[in-house]
């Protein structure tokens, strides 16, 4: 599957390779012609997490224990979660372009940067399995891609990690998460994700992508459905955190 994934990544990069010589790029975020989809000045001011974090779910903190936050009294699914940079500025203009305004070409930068960032916030880790978060049916055929595959495949490719986005689904249509209270996310996710090749999950130590992580609701809820599944354990990296 990892195998397929690479060549289908490579056509991807040969044809965006052709455009680029008819439609030279330019920074999707704020306009400047130039060689790069993100341009350098934009990538810099990306507010990339640095320690220290929640050791549990990632987010920010200001004293240097790493120790729990608030989520200590929370249910995950998952092990940890570990995210690139806060969900603001930039970061979140080049999220809205990819996701929203349907900017492909913005996967491969933002992939890039999660590549990057891995070896330092997740040291060591060597998943069995990259899984992205899967998006309903519907939601797939309006927008066209899985923003999450997009990153997963690219990532699985580039740090040589098995990767398979067919093994789960997000079976049920939920409302959007994003203007939903906290006390809601959770209730409006419930079952709505379902893994359809079990067999290939079960022992398995699953690394879940996502786009954003804001409260882990839909994180947690794939978490728990590839828990149920007989995953050994869950890890999430997400390219953005919102605080």
């Amino acid at each position: 599957m990892l195998l397929l994934s690479r060549v289908s990544c490579f056509f991807e990069q040969f044809w965006e390779g052709l455009l680029d010589i008819v439609y030279p790029p330019f920074c999707l975020v704020c306009g400047k012609p130039g060689d790069q989809y993100l341009c350098t000045e934009c990538a810099n001011r990306i507010e990339i997490i640095e320690y220290p974090y929640c050791s549990r779910c990632g987010i920010p903190r200001t004293d240097s224990q790493g120790s729990h936050c608030e989520c200590s009294g929370r249910n995950y699914h998952f092990v940890q979660a570990r995210c690139v940079g806060i969900y603001d500025g930039v970061l979140r203009d080049a999220i809205h372009a990819f996701k929203y305004d349907l900017q492909t070409a913005m996967t491969e930068p933002l992939a890039q940067l999660m590549v990057r960032e891995f070896p330092r916030l997740y040291p060591g880790l060597k998943p069995d399995l990259v899984v992205p978060v899967p998006i309903h049916r519907d939601r797939f055929l309006e927008r066209g891609f899985n923003q999450s595959g997009e990153l997963a495949l690219r990532i699985a490719a580039a740090l040589r990690f098995p990767f398979d986005e067919r093994l789960m689904k997000k079976e049920k249509k939920t409302l959007d998460q994003v203007g939903l209270p906290e006390s809601q996310r959770s209730l409006n996710l419930q079952g709505a994700f379902v893994v359809t090749h079990t067999r290939d999950v079960w022992g398995k130590k699953v690394l879940l992508i996502d786009d954003v992580f804001t409260t882990g609701a839909t994180a947690n809820e794939v978490a728990k459905a590839l828990r149920w599944a007989g995953a050994a354990s869950v890890y999430v990296y997400a390219l953005a955190r919102s605080v």
